[in-house]
């Protein structure tokens, strides 16, 4: 008799034991999603823009006043306004700029002077939870690629652009990434080429990395990475091998270049070459920059267009 009561009272112990812990496993996968979905929030990614490029020596004044551009708009297929600003140059080709995490269009202002000076139209836009996009949820590049999509379609009917071309740096070369491997070849809104400058590789990956601070092996990092990523996928619909830039790109059937920056400690560069031999386009290049992350156009802008437009060359563009 009073074995059964310790067996019974065992049983109950770790009965609310194991609710504890799957209780808190679902209210840390929930704290984790939400920090990962606003993780822009009460931050000014326009300023971080600015102190960006004040960091690499860049005279913003001189490009603002040198480019006048205009603010455009385009809708994508879940709703969301997806702001910008065109800059014309009499071109009927069009460069779409994406920029990356914890910044906004004004970031990219390096890479679309770069354009401008080429002859080619650029229109650069704010990424969700970034700069005038009024949806605040960071998805890294799953949600994002929609408008992506919404702008491609915007160049080509409201612009009239012969050719689009997506340059995307970091997150935004993610984005873009994710994008190209999500649209059909020959359609309104498919580019007719992507770049994905230091993508990164993986939503899951990078967080495994963020989380385990380097160590994805880690108990932290595959605690918080799979409590969220559950609680994620279930309550708001979001899937992290959605956002798997290695495996996605098996999909990408548009003319792709991978640019790696070589030393780059943020998105490892066998992790981008890895991106780059698993895209499925034939018509595919890649290019080494000797930079840290995303630096390249800043450090030797020549090489890196150079490279760039030898691409677009073999693309037909």
């Amino acid at each position: 008799m009073k074995k059964n009561k310790i067996i019974k009272g065992l049983g109950i112990a770790l009965g609310v034991i194991a609710f504890i812990g799957i209780a808190g496993s679902i209210a840390m996968g929930g704290y984790v999603s939400d920090r990962i979905l606003h993780q822009n929030k009460d931050i000014d990614t326009h300023d971080n823009s600015i102190k960006q490029l004040e960091v690499w020596g860049y005279d913003t004044e001189k490009f603002e006043n040198t480019y006048e551009g205009i603010e455009v708009s385009a809708v994508a297929e879940d709703g969301n306004v997806v702001p910008g600003t065109y800059y014309g140059n009499g071109s009927d080709k069009c460069v779409i700029l994406v920029h990356g995490a914890g910044g906004d269009r004004v970031c990219m202002y390096p890479l679309a002077e770069q354009y401008l000076e080429d002859g080619f139209d650029v229109i650069a836009i704010d990424q969700r939870g970034c700069g005038g996009n009024a949806n605040d949820r960071v998805t890294f590049g799953i949600n994002e690629s929609l408008d992506v999509k919404a702008m491609v379609k915007f160049a080509r009917e409201e612009i009239r652009a012969g050719k689009v071309i997506v340059h995307g740096q970091s997150m935004g070369g993610q984005t873009v990434a994710i994008y190209a491997s999500n649209v059909t070849p020959g359609t309104a809104e498919a580019a007719d080429a992507v770049i994905c400058d230091s993508p990164v590789p993986g939503m899951e990956l990078i967080l495994k990395e963020m989380f385990g601070d380097g160590d994805t092996d880690s108990f932290m990092a595959k605690y918080l990475t799979g409590t969220s990523k559950a609680f994620m996928k279930v309550a708001n619909g979001i899937d992290y091998d959605d956002g798997d830039t290695i495996n996605v790109v098996r999909n990408d059937n548009i003319p792709t270049m991978i640019i790696v920056s070589d030393r780059d400690e943020v998105c490892l560069p066998d992790q981008v070459e890895e991106i780059y031999d698993n895209i499925a386009c034939e018509n595919k290049a890649i290019y080494h920059a000797d930079s840290a992350h995303i630096e390249g156009v800043i450090d030797d802008p020549d090489a890196y267009m150079n490279s760039v437009e030898s691409f677009l060359n073999g693309a037909g563009i």
